[in-house]
């Protein structure tokens, strides 16, 4: 009997990790224990605060490079992915992309390598990060123009790979969720309350958008605004600005909402924010695929998104959530106001959202993913 082939596995975002850890670092690792039945894993990530090696699900999780300040620790990965990626003997290479840890060196390995990429970033990192966002720009664009293969969570960017990059091999995929959710009965709440799940990314995830919208519009109508998720450093010092301004100078008024922050939800609490909520919004300036919000819909809930590529794939916009353009205040205020008014259309979109949600399985995914692995690298033993 041959030895299973060997796949290294590529990614600074992955779970634990206190500065992402977002719903990339989610799909990488249900995918990769499912891709154990077939290949040995390790996953190489970063030596973030807290990080241990361990084999969880089948997978083996090794840490390269050091650092205890976001910036340190992309760097130090990314130079020690590059250096061990040349020297990888591993059947299979695959790396889970970001512009701000590349892992550039897999383009010289094309009989081996893979790249897996959640979203596209584009003009946003220069809008973020001023002229400093133009060199993870320009890495961007060499990663989509020069590589061979590519795994992508949003068809609107497999589109696009495809044409800047035809003769390379596209395989479009979707993330999963936590098939339990489907199961989940409405949970009554002391207080209504508005949902958020993800990242406390302020920028990406539009917080700054959402948190003065739901002060200028459900505050005064007693209904709370949770933000539950994972947060570090920076971002959620915004965030408790951005909070502190929403309350600063309201009315005195015992029953007007509050924002409530969740940090480090586990699982168990998360399926009760969803089954507890009046619905779920998220008003993204950008998104890979949008698990949480497909999470929210299998849950039964109405969404509140806005109308970018990821949440095309993860949500039917319009049939199982409000869609709203793209950094739209007014529009994201009356779409707050909308959801929070008319319960029919929530129960409408939440009870679509469901049914449309149940097409999802990780295991099928990952096995569609696989077949393409094998088709895409025939060299790979069997």
């Amino acid at each position: 009997m041959n030895p299973k082939p060997r796949l290294s596995y590529y990614s600074f975002d992955s779970l634990g990790n206190p500065w992402v850890s977002g719903g990339g670092a989610v799909r990488d690792f249900e995918v990769l224990k499912r891709f154990a039945r077939h290949t040995e894993v390790t996953l190489y990530t970063a030596r973030f605060p807290g990080f241990r090696e361990e084999t969880r699900g089948g997978v083996r999780v090794r840490g390269l490079g050091f650092g205890g300040r976001n910036w340190l620790c992309r760097l130090t990965f990314a130079l020690a992915a590059n250096l061990r990626v040349l020297f990888d003997s591993a059947a299979l290479i695959g790396n889970s992309a970001s512009i701000y840890a590349p892992v550039l060196t897999g383009l010289l390995r094309p009989g081996r390598f893979y790249a897996v990429y959640h979203h596209h970033v584009g003009p946003r990192s220069v809008e973020k990060f001023g002229l400093a966002g133009w060199v993870p720009r320009l890495l961007e664009a060499v990663m989509l123009r020069f590589g061979k293969r590519y795994v992508i969570s949003n068809a609107t960017l497999a589109r696009k790979v495809s044409r800047l990059n035809p003769r390379a091999s596209v395989f479009t995929t979707f993330n999963g969720f936590d098939a339990g959710l489907l199961a989940l009965d409405p949970l009554p709440s002391a207080r209504p309350f508005v949902l958020f799940v993800g990242r406390f990314d302020v920028y990406m995830k539009g917080l700054d958008l959402l948190i003065p919208a739901w002060a200028a519009t459900l505050a005064e109508q007693g209904i709370d605004l949770v933000l539950a998720g994972r947060a570090f450093g920076a971002d959620l010092e915004k965030v408790r600005v951005l909070v502190d301004s929403a309350a600063r100078g309201a009315p005195a008024n015992p029953a007007r909402g509050e924002v409530r922050l969740e940090l480090d939800v586990p699982e168990a609490r998360k399926a009760e924010l969803l089954a507890g909520c009046l619905f779920f919004a998220s008003p993204s300036r950008f998104e890979g695929f949008g698990i949480a919000a497909l999470e929210a819909n299998a849950a039964g809930r109405a969404v509140l998104a806005t109308d970018t590529d990821g949440f095309r794939d993860s949500l039917a916009l319009g049939e199982t959530a409000l869609a709203i353009p793209v950094e739209d205040p007014v529009a994201l205020r009356e779409g707050l106001r909308r959801l929070a008014a008319d319960a029919a259309l929530r129960d409408s979109l939440g009870r679509r959202g469901r049914a449309r949600a149940a097409a999802y399985s990780w295991d099928a995914i990952a096995e569609k993913e696989w077949g393409w692995i094998r088709r895409a690298l025939p060299r790979v033993p069997e």
